[in-house]
């Protein structure tokens, strides 16, 4: 299944940085992690916390937190502000569990699993009524090998674009990470504060929320 031509609209933008701001502190209350959280038009809410020391200099670790109205098939956030060349986050829910993939699109086609993630997924996730809310610790979200071959991080000190897509039909094989997907029914991107997401508290939140 093939990528709209939109998707790659975000390609020229991904490096560029408005000075309009489009996150906000939000403490979740399942958590008590205190996140940057961005909700789009269309009632997806992505939120972001990151270690104190965070910068362009160093790789690090984030904390992630999708919230999702549960009639949607899946939702993604792109890392870069671009649907190619970036790390892709994909979640969906099935019935009570919620699913995540990690993705890399190099085209027009569903995008292939990417290896250079590492999920643990965090107290916070469930499903109910009406959300489904996928929360955990990322190693390599905020670093990657862009188009060039050069290795890029998000310069955690600033601000960044990010990119969403998602799509309400569902998955093909919901129970599989390596499930295919149709294509978006939207896409759109954000400015979002990543030195506004650094916090002190990261170690605390990543150990008082694994999973035991």
């Amino acid at each position: 299944m093939k990528w709209s031509p939109i998707a790659t609209g975000f390609i020229g933008c991904a490096g560029s940085v408005l000075a309009q701001l489009d996150s906000t502190p939000f403490v979740d209350a399942d958590t008590g992690i205190t996140f940057q959280s961005y909700t789009s038009i269309d009632g997806i809410t992505y939120r972001l916390a990151l270690p104190a020391e965070a910068s362009g200099d160093a790789g690090y670790d984030v904390i992630l937190q999708i919230v999702t109205p549960v009639e949607m098939g899946w939702a993604a956030w792109a890392w870069g502000g671009a649907m190619v060349y970036n790390p892709l986050t994909v979640v969906w829910h099935d019935g009570t569990s919620v699913q995540y993939s990690s993705r890399q699109a190099t085209g027009y086609y569903v995008p292939a699993v990417y290896e250079d993630t590492k999920y643990t997924v965090l107290k916070g996730t469930s499903v109910n009524e009406t959300h489904f809310k996928f929360t955990a610790l990322c190693t390599g979200c905020a670093s990657w090998t862009d188009f060039d071959g050069n290795p890029y991080i998000l310069n955690g000190a600033g601000d960044t674009n990010f990119a969403y897509a998602f799509s309400a039909s569902p998955v093909e094989e919901p129970g599989n990470p390596e499930t295919g997907f149709s294509i978006h029914d939207n896409v759109g991107r954000w400015i979002h504060d990543l030195a506004g997401a650094r916090s002190d508290k990261f170690k605390e939140w990543v150990t008082t929320n694994t999973l035991s």
